[in-house]
């Protein structure tokens, strides 16, 4: 199959070697870029969430002035970008999302602790704020934005019949926004996860969404398809 990443630049190339691997063609149009934002962020924390790769890349100029007592990673991809920058990751919740976050530290006696949450200026989910009602001190930072990248309608339906495609992947709801700001399809649409696919839903649109939030999960549905 032809199938479209919509994912930023610089994290096309994993996803269209794994969709290479499986034998279909890959196609990147990118609607998003990440830009770096400038935080104060120093001390010790006893937990430090990290929820995507781009909040590893972009926490790198902070982490000699902060100290952690345990660091959690959503998702085996951020898991492995925490250990390859030399992070000992001790926590990762089954489900890959606010909820699995929920899961993963209700059993815990968690209340006094202070957590950093550093990421995008935009959240998904409500985990700082199940934090804050569970008596934990939750510093929620911006460490990087997501931009759209302008792009015509003309210039989208183009690309998508010229390169017949037939799937178009999501991986966050801020590409998928970006899309649909400019533009709109019937080919069939597959997201990475739940928060990416309600996002799909407000624009009025279904898409199939695996049970593993990850690329090789993604991968798994348009075998299948």
């Amino acid at each position: 199959m032809n199938v479209l990443i919509t994912r930023e630049p610089d994290k096309v190339k994993k996803f269209a070697s794994l969709l290479k691997q499986a034998g279909h063609c890959p196609f990147s149009l990118p609607m998003i870029e990440c830009v770096p934002v400038d935080a104060d962020i120093k001390g010790y924390f006893d937990h430090g969430v990290f929820t995507s790769l781009n909040a590893v890349k972009y926490f790198e100029p902070y982490r000699k002035n902060v100290t952690f007592g345990q660091i959690t990673a959503v998702g085996s991809a951020t898991k492995k970008a925490l250990e390859d920058a030399g992070y000992k990751v001790d926590l990762m919740p089954d489900e890959f999302s606010a909820e699995g976050l929920k899961k993963l530290f209700s059993g815990m006696d968690i209340k006094g602790l202070s957590f950093l949450l550093a990421g995008a200026e935009t959240r998904a989910g409500d985990f700082h704020e199940w934090l804050k009602v569970n008596g934990c001190d939750a510093d929620v930072v911006t460490i990087y934005r997501t931009e759209q990248i302008k792009r015509t309608k003309e210039e989208i339906d183009g690309f998508l019949k010229d390169n017949r495609i037939d799937v178009i992947t999501f991986a966050s709801p801020s590409a998928v926004k970006a899309f649909f700001a400019c533009a709109d399809t019937d080919i069939t649409l597959v997201a990475i996860g739940p928060t990416t696919e309600k996002e799909i839903k407000k624009h009025g649109h279904s898409c199939h969404t695996p049970d593993e939030y990850t690329l090789e999960g993604m991968i798994k549905i348009i075998n299948n398809l």
